[in-house]
């Protein structure tokens, strides 16, 4: 089962616990991006620096079930998104995680943006983003079994 996020205080809690996966959709357009957030990892440890103010984020670009989140596109501390020497500030997904991330700091989450934090498939465990079925709960391949 999906949940969708309705305050920017959920929000700011969900994403930044260190290892998040939300999808960020435009009631406007339809449009939508997965985004994964997470702490940096302590290889002195080999565990996520949970001490640690900074957050990396990706944006899935392929198989959600095999954890595409290859297109890194910024970090941020406490404020901004940066996109730092590796990040893409001119790609569609920095701005809009840009957007979204300031308005939900700044105190609100959009009528037209719609935040879901990714659930998995009720049949098969595997891990689905888009909005369909996370409203469902079940992820396209298996729906075609019903």
């Amino acid at each position: 089962m999906s949940h969708q996020i309705t305050t920017s205080q959920e929000a700011i809690t969900f994403l930044t616990a260190g290892n998040a996966t939300v999808t960020l959709v435009s009631k406007v357009s339809g449009d939508h991006m997965t985004f994964k957030i997470t702490k940096p990892w302590d290889h002195k440890t080999n565990k996520r620096d949970f001490g640690s103010d900074m957050f990396f984020v990706n944006q899935l670009t392929g198989d959600p079930n095999a954890d595409d989140y290859k297109n890194y596109i910024g970090f941020f501390k406490t404020g901004n998104l940066i996109a730092g020497k590796k990040g893409k500030p001119d790609s569609k997904g920095f701005k809009a995680f840009d957007w979204a991330w300031s308005k939900i700091n700044s105190g609100e989450i959009p009528n037209q943006l719609e935040i879901l934090h990714s659930g998995n498939c009720c049949r098969c465990g595997r891990r689905i983003t888009h909005p369909d079925s996370l409203a469902r709960g079940i992820g396209p391949e298996c729906i075609k079994h019903f």
